[in-house]
């Protein structure tokens, strides 16, 4: 949402452009200098860099021939398959901006090798973007540090500046394509923060008013969006950014955004407008959106900067997913969209929100203007100003359901849209502790539609406002705690105890180590004899399970954002983490594992490190299987997501090498999908055809992702957050998933490392 005025508070098939980048363009501190960028060797090459011991007139193609320089690395075009592997514990001062493009299956990598801290790339103010892409496509940037700071003066906001630390872009009219940034920790960005509206007349050092659009929020820690060669005479197609994964990464005390996504559209004095980046109504044809973006697994704080004014920015998008970030003691807003369409906010945490400089807002998540098909489910949202804002001016349409939403200071709920926007809020459980409010809007926002039903509305506070106008509709909420003013037109209401399990929540929240701490709001599932219980109504469409993963409905529908009554329902997902098991040998039934250690020996290791293990399973002798397996009871029927962390930590040699990580079976013991990494590449059967998706290096670790659907017979399959099979058939036909095994057999000897196995599953 813009601050307040001071009276208010993929494409399938496309024509692509490829860009040899033999001369480039390379931003320096002072001005443009024109460099040549010299092509790179063969495709798929490694490149060594080291600050400490490297010369640019190495080859850099070993460890012992490092080059040492980010201008060696700026001066060459690169191409698909290579590596810039950089060495941990370097450090840099500059930009990094390497050339070239990757191709599909085959990006370009950013890296880091040997041991030790994060290879560190420091922009120091004098850089407008510490790592730089630029009109190129297909790069994975992972395991480095980036910072861009100017160091502060004696007057608060002087040193901010029009600066991000990584920053993707372009102008070239064309689509980009693939682009990963996993497991990087940027902090300490010292971005200005400019806001569209506003009155310039509450400027302040580094906080300027009504800068329009195109001008606003597009400084912070990782900035994805794009421009024109001319803003006076701007070219008829769009550059569009597509297939975009920020995932495993901590963003630290940037300014204004930690992760911000826009798209140009010509707001800017002298710009000739192209619409691109703004929807005039839902089906407007000028509004061309970045498409598929997936912001998933971060740790997001800025509570050591006063400027830090909103978590997550994702705007101009069409089809993202917000999902299991931890966003702490952001400004203004958590997570927030804005000209965007089929966005789905799930799985995360979101705590400690304040208004920042000049923001009018502090919430935890914010559908803003213009949005369309927004689903926000599954968040633990507290401890913010206001808990989940709707502010969808112009037009829009949203689902908040299946929420916790506890202790904010404000409103739990703020109902902020304009007319032509409806809502429907449904089976979220509001605990109010810490306010006068639990549903709240005025004026003109009152027009809006707004559909309120099985919701548990608990307040330790009595008459804690619930607004209500012609447009509002009440059905079927429990209304519990102290009185409350019980909305009329709520004739299927329920007054009474939720039965709470444990209120209020007394847990700690998530951590950069942890993740979102979702478990903890299960304290407020409610007991047996609840009234919520079979108390509900039936919704369409409503995703297939409640906050802790149960399936719906259980019986009648009940109330709030668990189906089942405390103390029976299972977690939201099985995982298997290993970080509290004793070092050594893995007992067989270890949270309810099936462990054989014949052939060889499956033991819990300190890889990565004490703190955070993982099983490696050793194979050394043709006997019986080496397994780690997950065996379900009763087989999983609908949407199943299967997700492990696997590295082998040797290069093939010689031999066998087949390790399953995993194969997924049905009650008859059939192999439906089979995945493998096998002389030094991952392997898996699309039907009846083995295909290679990927290679991999010893020593790294790869995320794996299997989306199943028994419905449809298929899966998808995710390696590093791209998908590499779609809608693939199975081996065997598959009822439902029983078993998931990581195993080796017969001769095949080596040793395979696994972690963080989770398994979950939906209706649809």
């Amino acid at each position: 949402m813009p601050p307040a005025s001071p009276s208010t508070s993929r494409p399938s098939s496309r024509f692509r452009c490829r860009l040899s980048f033999l001369a480039s363009v390379v931003m320096v501190a002072g001005g443009l200098v024109a460099a040549v960028a010299t092509p790179a060797q063969a495709a798929n090459t490694t490149y060594y860099v080291d600050a400490t011991t490297g010369l640019d007139s190495n080859t850099g193609l070993s460890q012992t021939q490092p080059w040492k320089s980010l201008n060696k690395i700026n001066a060459t075009a690169f191409g698909a398959g290579d590596r810039i592997l950089l060495k941990a514990g370097s450090r840099w001062t500059g930009q990094l901006w390497p050339k070239g493009s990757g191709a599909a299956g085959s990006p370009i990598v950013i890296d880091s090798y040997g041991s030790g801290s994060k290879p560190r790339i420091d922009g120091a103010g004098a850089v407008a973007d510490t790592v730089r892409l630029f009109n190129q496509e297909y790069w994975t940037i992972r395991n480095i540090e980036v910072t861009n700071t100017v160091p502060s003066t004696g007057t608060p906001g002087a040193n901010l500046r029009d600066l991000r630390g990584i920053h993707v872009s372009g102008d070239n009219s064309q689509v980009l394509d693939g682009f990963v940034i996993d497991a990087v920790h940027v902090h300490d960005v010292s971005g200005q923060v400019n806001w569209i509206g506003g009155d310039t007349a509450d400027n302040a050092p580094g906080i300027n008013f009504k800068t329009g659009w195109d001008a606003s929020k597009k400084t912070g820690g990782i900035v994805i969006d794009t421009t024109v060669p001319n803003i006076a005479a701007p070219p008829s197609t769009p550059t569009i950014i597509n297939n975009v994964v920020i995932q495993n990464s901590m963003i630290a005390n940037t300014s204004f955004a930690g992760i911000s996504i826009k798209q140009y559209s010509g707001s800017s004095p002298g710009a000739v407008a192209t619409g691109w980046g703004n929807r005039a109504n839902a089906s407007d044809p000028k509004f061309k959106p970045h498409t598929n973006v997936v912001i998933r697994n971060n740790y997001i704080t800025q509570a050591g900067t006063a400027y830090g004014c909103n978590g997550i920015y994702l705007t101009d998008v069409r089809g993202g997913t917000i999902e299991r970030n931890v966003v702490d003691r952001a400004g203004t807003s958590g997570i927030e969209t804005y000209f965007a369409d089929n966005v789905t906010i799930q799985f995360n945490e979101v705590f400690g929100t304040s208004k920042k400089a000049g923001g009018a807002d502090s919430n935890g998540i914010d559908a803003d203007k213009a949005t369309t098909a927004q689903v926000i489910q599954y968040n633990y949202v507290h401890g913010n100003g206001d808990g989940i804002l709707l502010c969808q001016f112009a037009f829009g349409d949203v689902a908040v359901r299946y929420n916790v939403i506890t202790s904010n200071t404000r409103y739990q709920i703020y109902l902020h849209s304009d007319a032509a926007a409806n809502a429907s809020i449904y089976n979220n459980t509001i605990y109010n502790d810490a306010s006068n409010y639990l549903v709240y809007g005025y004026g003109s926002s009152l027009a809006a539609r707004y559909a309120i039903t099985n919701n548990i509305l608990y307040s330790t506070r009595a008459n804690a406002t619930l607004t209500t106008s012609p447009t509002i509709t009440y059905s079927r909420n429990l209304y519990g705690g102290a009185a409350l003013p019980v909305p009329a037109g709520d004739t299927g209401a329920k007054v009474g105890d939720p039965r709470f399990v444990s209120a209020p929540i007394n847990a700690p929240s998530g951590t950069p180590a942890t993740g979102p701490a979702l478990a903890a709001a299960h304290e407020l599932q409610v007991s047996a004899g609840s009234p919520a219980t079979n108390a509900g109504a039936v919704i369409a469409g409503n995703g297939g399970r409640d906050y802790a993963g149960n399936p719906l409905y259980n019986g009648a529908p009940d109330i709030g954002a668990f189906e089942q009554p405390g103390g029976t329902v299972p977690p939201d997902v099985t995982q298997h983490t290993f970080d509290a098991l004793p070092t050594g040998t893995l007992a067989n039934g270890t949270d309810g594992l099936t462990v054989s250690a014949a052939g060889g020996s499956v033991a819990v290791v300190e890889v990565p490190s004490a703190s955070d293990k993982s099983v490696r399973l050793t194979r050394t002798t043709n006997s019986g299987s080496t397994s780690l397996s997950q065996t379900f009871a009763t087989p999983l029927v609908g949407t199943v997501t299967i997700e492990a962390n696997v590295m082998r930590q040797a290069a093939y040699v010689s031999g066998n090498d087949h390790f399953a990580i995993p194969y997924v079976r049905g009650a008859d013991g059939l192999n439906a999908v089979s995945l493998a990494m096998t002389k030094n590449t991952i392997r898996a059967y699309s039907g009846s055809t083995l295909v290679t998706v990927g290679s991999y290096t010893p020593g790294r670790w790869y995320h794996l992702r299997i989306v199943i659907s028994t419905a449809s017979q298929t899966f998808d399959l995710y390696l590093d957050g791209a998908l590499v099979l779609d809608n693939s058939g199975f081996r065997n036909a598959l009822a439902g998933v029983a078993q998931i095994d990581f195993y080796a057999n017969s001769s095949n000897y080596g040793s395979v490392v696994v972690d963080d196995i989770r398994t979950s599953v939906s209706a649809t």
